[in-house]
């Protein structure tokens, strides 16, 4: 059983940390309870931490550029337990209509995770710092500037 933890507002890990990872092929519009509804991205991550293992689920709310984390609420100590809390996981994402797909996390090449750590919205503490969001709110802020400006010259 997955709940929202809202302590977690993003999962920053290393590499080395991330033992699962799982994207959304698509983008369905959710309602969470207490965030904005929109279209939704999806992932489901197994990390390693100093007290064992957990499966997350991560809601990344594409438009409003906030998330939701679900945790199961246990630490896994096996490699048994991590599957059946990701097939868990995976099973809770599809009832709400993700389709997903495994990134194979392992079989990547190093260059390749390195890559995911810094663009996924998922792996950064804040998804207000998620560079996609960052360069939208620059360009508002450079619109209402420049319609500022624009309206300043009559």
């Amino acid at each position: 059983m997955f709940t929202i933890d809202e302590r977690y507002r993003g999962l920053p890990a290393s590499r080395d940390q991330v033992l699962a990872l799982h994207l959304s092929l698509n983008t369905p519009h959710v309602a969470i309870p207490g965030k904005q509804a929109g279209p939704a991205q999806a992932f489901v991550v197994g990390l390693r931490g100093g007290q064992g293992a957990g499966v997350f689920v991560y809601l990344y709310l594409v438009e409003a550029g906030d998330c939701a984390v679900y945790v199961s609420g246990r630490r896994v100590q096996s490699a048994d337990e991590l599957r059946e809390d990701e097939d868990d996981a995976l099973g809770f994402v599809e009832s709400l209509g993700f389709m997903m797909d495994n990134a194979n996390w392992r079989a990547v090449a190093p260059a390749q995770q390195d890559e995911w750590l810094k663009t996924l919205p998922v792996f950064f503490k804040e998804p207000t710092l998620v560079p996609a969001v960052k360069a939208r709110a620059e360009e508002k802020r450079n619109v209402a500037t420049n319609l500022g400006r624009f309206l300043a010259a009559f």
